[in-house]
């Protein structure tokens, strides 16, 4: 598999943020959830709800699609986003699972090709569909997912998963994501020992199905509440508060970007829930009309008029070149401000994708 090759031999240039202490009440919190500290911790400690949500979504909340599914969703819309650290990081997860090279080609293959078992296909397709919103899948797509055999909550889930991949490909490539140590681990000689071990430990679980989250108000609900039964509501619900909560960027300046996401992703209740939400910050109709039309605004204060721009590239990116931009669009902010920059415009991408569930509700 030539594509895959040249993804994992590409070399990413110097990650964006520093590496830094981490407290050690974090970095406690973190290994009693993951069983290790990861190498990307140190950079996103600044973060608090970057880090919360990076290490949640590694867990996998789902209720009713098999999470070895997700894996391979996993693999599939990183290796559709050509993002190095979470195409080698999935492929180094499923060699602790057993998976061979051959069989991980073999994924990779099925994919592009359309083979494998009908609701695996289906769901994959759907998720790839999804990632690249060109356009972005509607009820037909949907109802052709329910018809593979996936009942409504997996076939939500399915959703969720690439939704949730697109925040994380994200996250690192426009960090610039140093690569595991994880990667080289599994192809030393000591992993054949311990990889049942790891796998043990490692293994994914079905998570009980949930309630919606209460109260569930503000920017996403009707998103939210389209995940009724799947842990991933709950998730979503904590941290789109957790992030717009945030102190270490303006509300108004987080919303503004997310607005864009969302018109350029054609998600009509993103962009009214920001309006509704910039309103209150003395954007008026007018105002949100000239910002989405033109990127541009008497309006916007300097930091604004950078990342207003620049938010609707991330929507379809090539990695070097959107790496380059936010390098430059974030070449005065401090750490803190940069990781809320790449989490914001990840949780948007993330939001104005899965809202498809919407039409499919």
């Amino acid at each position: 598999m030539g594509a895959a090759v040249d993804l994992l031999s590409d070399e990413w240039p110097a990650c964006i943020v520093p590496s830094g202490p981490v407290p050690r009440e974090l970095a406690n919190s973190v290994r009693a959830r993951m069983g290790a500290v990861p190498g990307w911790l140190p950079r996103v400690a600044p973060c608090p709800w970057l880090v919360d949500t990076m290490v949640t979504l590694i867990g996998k909340p789902v209720a009713a699609l098999p999470p070895d599914l997700v894996d391979r969703i996993d693999l599939v819309v990183s290796q559709d986003n050509s993002c190095r650290y979470c195409y080698g990081v999935q492929r180094a997860v499923l060699r602790i699972r057993g998976y061979t090279d051959a069989d991980i080609e073999r994924l990779v293959r099925d994919a592009q090709t359309g083979d494998g078992v009908p609701a695996e296909r289906a769901a994959i397709d759907f998720a790839r569909r999804l990632s690249r919103a060109d356009p972005r899948p509607g009820p037909a797509e949907f109802e052709r997912l329910l018809a593979s055999g996936l009942e409504r909550l997996a076939a939500i889930e399915v959703a969720c998963a690439a939704a949730t991949g697109n925040f994380a490909n994200r996250v690192a490539t426009l960090l610039a994501l140093p690569t595991e140590s994880l990667e080289k681990f599994v192809r030393h000689p000591l992993f054949r020992v311990i990889r049942p071990l790891m796998s043990w430990r490692m293994r994914p679980r079905l998570r009980p199905r949930e309630p919606l989250p209460d109260p569930n108000t503000g920017f996403g609900a009707r998103v939210v509440a389209a995940l009724d039964g799947s842990p991933a509501a709950g998730v979503l619900r904590r941290t789109i508060d957790a992030a717009l909560g945030s102190p270490i960027l303006p509300a108004r300046t987080k919303v503004l970007v997310i607005a864009v996401v969302a018109r350029a992703l054609g998600c009509r209740e993103g962009e009214r829930d920001t309006r509704t939400l910039l309103a209150r910050e003395g954007f008026a109709a007018a105002d949100m009309d000239q910002i989405l039309d033109t990127l541009a605004s008497p309006k916007l204060d300097a930091r604004e008029a950078r990342l207003v721009p620049f938010a609707r590239e991330t929507v379809r990116y090539q990695p070097a070149t959107i790496q380059l931009r936010m390098r430059d669009v974030c070449r005065d902010l401090g750490p803190a401000e940069t990781l809320e920059v790449a989490g914001i415009l990840a949780l948007a991408n993330a939001i104005c994708r899965l809202s498809v569930v919407l039409d499919a509700c």
